[in-house]
């Protein structure tokens, strides 16, 4: 099933991992143009850009970054360990252009940019066959994430067309509405050109991925404009976005998954694949590619299983108060115990007393205290034990490769097309039609259905919670839902709106004079 994609990042990694006893071959510059201008070649031109995807759930850049900034996740100092300013400055929004996980967020978002500029300038040199066609369509499609993503944490970005290969040159510097306008564009060109799920490999981009970005540029547009969200023909953005996820549901390609949990297991591809994943980011440990190290960074040393050993386990991010106090624990989405035996902790939410899988009460590395995870925590000095742990994807409990998860990551998923819809709706004024999409998830998690009246926009915001959470979702959401500024646990003060954006890095700065911070920080020098 994975073949295809497994090949194009297999061209990425061999090429970034090459072992030190191959011999080196110079290519001239004839024998390189003749290699990427063989149509036989076209995989190895977009691995770079398709690579890129798995940058999007990156611990050292964006998925830090976005969750970090908001009431999902904290990384507290403990003792010595996770002694960071630049953790705690993103949580409490004291944040600063020299945070590092804001510079590598920066960075990998216009990195992902340029491999597509890159893929495409290359793909234009080609015969235009029907398959070179559509690898352009999915390269500009990946291209416009990468702008969607730029756009949403920082507002601006260096553009420069891929068919503009003088990098001598200044780039132009694009406005917030500026992306917005391109990505519009971009994707109803390109929507038309892509393959439906089915005709295409599993992990390769769709017709309804692009559909779905196309949504969350029309929800989101009227924080991305900073205007009532209407074009100058009277048709509103909400109207947009549901016309959008109406592509996607009536498209007859994905379901609601009857088991939530199984999207998250080590081996979900096939589930996945079966049912309402849109786009999977794909990670194989056979190959030397996995993803994020889901339970190193939240489990404590003593929660060792399989092969993981207490280096192995790190200790560090957890989950907030008042997040956590958002739940119905009935949820089927907070909590399973179905690897229980097998590791000693449930999925989902990790609070009170923990085990091992023979069932024995652990301890604290740190003094023997008994292993209690407290829902409250010190962003600034907490004890080894406290914070509410989160396991959304699940371990492989006989896993060889403790490094790194081997689940495939869901990126887009059908639920959230119903979200989208119902938000849009509620906002456009179809409370009715609001309720049944929300209706229609909740009844599927198996969680109790909202009667009449009952729904709000709150209710809203909490359901992509739930459904959502350490999905790099909040971010976006808090802000659409004018909560992000807010004061909550350990960030006594509302924050300034000017921080709505993170800041331009200073080593964009030292690389471009040209380009200007964002407002209400300090200005470049």
């Amino acid at each position: 099933m994975k073949k295809t994609i497994y090949l194009l990042l297999m061209v990425l990694f061999v090429g970034f991992t090459a072992c030190s006893d191959l011999n080196e071959e110079i290519l001239d510059e004839q024998n390189g143009s003749a290699i990427v201008e063989d149509p036989e070649n076209v995989e190895m031109l977009v691995a770079p850009a398709y690579a890129f995807l798995r940058d999007l759930q990156s611990r050292g850049a964006g998925w830090l970054a976005q969750e970090t900034c908001t009431d999902e996740v904290a990384f507290p100092t403990r003792g010595a360990n996770w002694n960071s300013a630049d953790y705690r400055t993103l949580f409490t929004h004291d944040y600063t252009a020299s945070n590092s996980y804001i510079k590598n967020t920066w960075n990998s978002y216009l990195i992902g940019f340029a491999r597509c500029n890159v893929a495409l300038y290359y793909m234009g040199k080609l015969p235009e066959s029907d398959e070179v066609k559509l690898y352009k369509a999915e390269v500009r499609f990946i291209r416009a994430l990468s702008m969607y993503q730029i756009n949403d944490c920082f507002g601006q970005m260096p553009y420069r067309e891929y068919t503009n290969y003088d990098y001598a040159a200044d780039p132009e510097y694009y406005t917030r509405s500026q992306i917005v306008e391109k990505m519009i564009s971009e994707l109803n060109e390109i929507i038309p050109q892509l393959k439906e799920k089915g005709s295409v490999p599993y992990g390769r981009i769709t017709r309804v991925a692009a559909q779905m970005l196309l949504a969350k540029i029309y929800l989101n547009y009227q924080v991305y404009t900073g205007t009532a969200p209407a074009f100058t023909d009277g048709t509103t953005k909400w109207a947009e976005a549901i016309a959008a996820c109406d592509a996607i549901i009536n498209s007859g390609k994905y379901a609601l998954a009857d088991d939530f949990w199984k999207l998250y297991l080590a081996d979900n591809a096939s589930y996945m694949n079966a049912t309402e994943t849109i786009l999977p980011i794909v990670y194989d440990p056979a190959i030397g590619i996995g993803g994020i190290p889901w339970i190193n960074m939240t489990l404590d040393y003593n929660q060792a299983f399989g092969t993981y050993s207490t280096s192995n386990l790190w200790n560090g991010c957890c989950t907030t108060p008042t997040f956590y106090a958002t739940w119905d624990q009935t949820d089927p989405r907070f909590s399973d115990n179905r690897l229980k035996s097998l590791t000693g902790f449930n999925l989902g939410f990790l609070v009170g007393q923990q085990y091992n899988k023979s069932g024995v009460a652990l301890v604290t590395k740190d003094g023997g205290r008994p292993l209690i995870f407290t829902p409250e925590f010190s962003v600034a000095n907490s004890l080894e034990e406290q914070g509410v742990r989160v396991v959304k994807y699940a371990p492989n409990p006989s896993t060889t490769y403790p490094g790194a998860s081997e689940n495939d990551y869901n990126y887009y998923r059908l639920a959230d097309a119903y979200l989208i819809r119902a938000e849009a709706k509620f906002r456009n004024g179809d409370v009715t039609g609001a309720l049944a999409d929300i209706n229609t998830l909740r009844a599927k998690r198996g969680v109790s259905t909202y009667v009449s009246g009952e729904l709000t926009l709150d209710k809203i915001l909490n359901e992509r919670g739930y459904e959502f959470y350490w999905e790099n979702s909040r971010r976006n959401d808090l802000i659409r839902f004018n909560k992000y500024c807010a004061a909550r646990y350990e960030k006594a003060t509302e924050t300034p709106a000017y921080k709505i954006l993170f800041p331009v890095p200073l080593t964009a700065y030292d690389a471009d004079k040209n380009i200007k911070q964002n407002p209400g920080y300090p200005a470049f020098q």
